[in-house]
């Protein structure tokens, strides 16, 4: 958790706060994420309605840090209405809350709205904002225990579970129908239209809190939105199951990618060169293009529009630039609009809908159309030559789909050396010390993808986030026809998955017991994966049956999984979701650290669905 308060804090919740972030310490070990002091304020009397932001990966969160004076025991929140305070769970007296209020929720929200505006203006898509309220003084419980109170608004005590449940409450919410993760990019702009003051945090100490990165602002809202829409039945996307991968000649597939990569370079550097674009590259030869169909994406050239301007009813004014103030809200002037972009080619451009764990190029959608070309961020001036675009990586397993065409290019890097070892032994006559096709190092340079591409199977492991997990079971279907239960098991029967891949997986947390229960659904089409997230992913739908529930079980394991966490992804047509229990019931051990570990399980390999 990386903190960062480059002004100093003015309240004794905010204190407490930031002591507790800091000694989790930096990195990913807890949770990786960003907390920056920014406080805001409302009204003719400066009344604090937010104090800090939270990034994410999957997204961001507006944070209220309050002290609750005079008063201890449990406090019961609600979404509507004032929230109360008394010994036990139920009704008691009305919460007092530092600064005035009972509760904290339209702050918040006041708060939530005025950070969208600043973002937009900067030319940023936050997507949705959750948010988060954390409540400081003598408390002994908290009504709901989870501190969800639906619609984006956590509640949490100043206790490291409770804050990590928030949390990872928060990421969730925001992450909902969010197309691509925040990067290193991404992050450093939107801190600096917030109006964080001194320096702001470095690539490196994003990168190492799980932000991908990049060079790039991609949340951009003409590169977002091209990626949420390109699924979408109406726009003729996700309506089929992907076609499968067509062989390639190899030698023709390798000039082709060699030739759309240097172009690639060239348009990255003549951009950072601020040169006007270079014209599209010629068509490539119609033997070439017979031996790679549908496989290398033609460089098109697109036009980047002008994102349309935000309503002047909902701005407010930007803060002081670098003065550590709180900042104000206050209406401000309608914004002028923007001339459009001008078009540049786009070499290997990136499906919307990416499917590939950010490879693109070669391993793209066969017709991903042409997104827009992302618009570049000038690199340091010590900073070596600028490179092609680098493509977001996802924290997620790749997808079926991406890992066949993987497997595809292995095979035909393999057969391009062995056709240059096989050409050199006949010029030479057949020297003994040319080895011969398919016996060389180029055959041994294949294995390792091919070991690295076979499923995992019972006994492996794996360690996320420094957790060490073993597989125990694993079952691979072609239906999820009663495979499912609830109102899931009828959204099967009105259509089928294309594929079902279950798991189950041990670990522990602090030397308790835990099961993992995970299930990879290919759904076919993007557009059925997000519609079978939604669906997962609301309270008593009924979901995936875990292989506990189907019998099969491990020595050790329970019966079936009780009290669980629950998580989910979506990568293109793959929907993976996760549930976690303990082993055996008492013991140390709660809600947040089974959410933790649900999280976590998203990152565990599955055999292809």
């Amino acid at each position: 958790m990386l903190a960062l308060t480059p002004a100093p804090l003015q309240t004794a919740g905010e204190h407490a706060l930031f002591a507790e972030l800091t000694r989790w310490d930096r990195g990913g070990t807890v949770r990786g994420a960003v907390v920056a002091s920014i406080p805001v304020v409302d009204g003719p009397v400066d009344r604090r309605v937010a104090d800090a932001v939270l990034f994410v990966p999957e997204g961001l969160a507006v944070v209220r840090v309050v002290e609750v004076v005079r008063q201890s025991g449990v406090v019961t929140a609600t979404p509507e209405g004032s929230w109360t305070i008394g010994p036990g769970a139920g009704p008691g007296e009305v919460l007092q809350l530092a600064g005035g209020g009972s509760t904290t929720l339209d702050g918040l929200m006041r708060a939530g709205m005025d950070a969208a505006v600043r973002l937009r203006r900067a030319g940023l898509e936050p997507g949705r904002i959750a948010r988060l309220t954390v409540l400081v003084g003598d408390l002994t419980g908290l009504v709901p225990a989870d501190g969800d109170l639906g619609e984006g608004d956590q509640v949490a005590l100043l206790e490291s579970r409770s804050l990590l449940l928030g949390i990872a409450r928060s990421a969730r919410y925001a992450g909902v129908d969010n197309p691509r993760l925040w990067t290193t990019a991404d992050v450093r702009a939107a801190l600096t239209a917030l109006g964080l003051p001194g320096r702001g945090p470095t690539v490196e100490e994003l990168n190492g809190e799980g932000f991908p990165y990049s060079p790039y602002v991609l949340r951009k809202r003409e590169l977002l939105a091209p990626a949420a829409m390109a699924a979408s039945p109406a726009m003729g996307g996700g309506s089929a199951a992907p076609a499968a991968v067509p062989l390639v000649d190899p030698v023709a597939a390798a000039a082709v990618a060699a030739a759309a990569i240097r172009a690639d370079e060239e348009a990255a550097a003549r951009a950072a060169a601020g040169l006007v674009p270079a014209p599209a590259a010629e068509p490539a030869p119609a033997a070439v293009a017979a031996a790679v169909p549908a496989a290398v994406p033609a460089a098109v050239p697109a036009a980047v529009p002008a994102p349309a301007p935000h309503p002047p009813t909902a701005r407010f004014s930007a803060p002081a630039a670098q003065s550590g103030a709180p900042a104000v809200l206050a209406p401000a002037p309608a914004p002028v609009p923007r001339a459009p972009a001008v078009a540049a080619p786009v070499a290997l451009a990136e499906a919307p809908a990416d499917e590939t764990g950010g490879l693109g190029g070669l391993f793209g959608d066969p017709d991903p159309g042409p997104p827009p070309a992302p618009e570049h961020v000038p690199a340091p001036a010590d900073a070596g030559p600028p490179g092609p675009p680098i493509p977001l990586v996802g924290p997620r397993r790749r997808s079926p789909a991406a890992r066949r065409r993987l497997a595809l290019l292995a095979a035909g890097s393999a057969a391009v050396m062995g056709a240059l070892v096989a050409g050199v032994a006949g010029l030479t006559g057949g020297d003994d010390d040319v080895p011969a096709a398919g016996t060389g190092p180029a055959v041994a340079s294949a294995s390792p993808a091919a070991q690295a591409s076979a499923p995992p199977r019972p006994g492996d492991r794996s360690v996320v986030g420094g957790r060490d997990y073993v597989l125990q079971q694993v079952l691979t279907e072609d239906t999820c026809t009663g495979n499912a239960y609830g109102d899931v098991a009828d959204f099967f029967e009105a259509g089928d998955c294309a594929g079902l891949s279950r798991a189950l997986w041990s670990t522990d947390v602090g030397g308790r017991a835990v099961v993992v229960s995970v299930a990879a659904v290919d759904m076919g089409d993007d557009a059925g994966a997000r519609a079978l997230r939604a669906l997962t992913d609301r309270d008593g739908s009924g979901n995936v049956s875990d292989l506990l529930r189907e019998g099969l079980g491990y020595p050790g394991g329970p019966a079936g999984l009780s009290g669980a966490e629950y998580a989910s992804a979506v990568e293109g047509p793959v929907v993976t979701v996760v549930e976690t229990a303990w082993v055996a019931p008492g013991g140390t051990g709660g809600v947040a650290d089974l959410d933790v570990v649900a999280g976590e399980g998203l990152s565990l390999p599955m055999p292809a669905a």
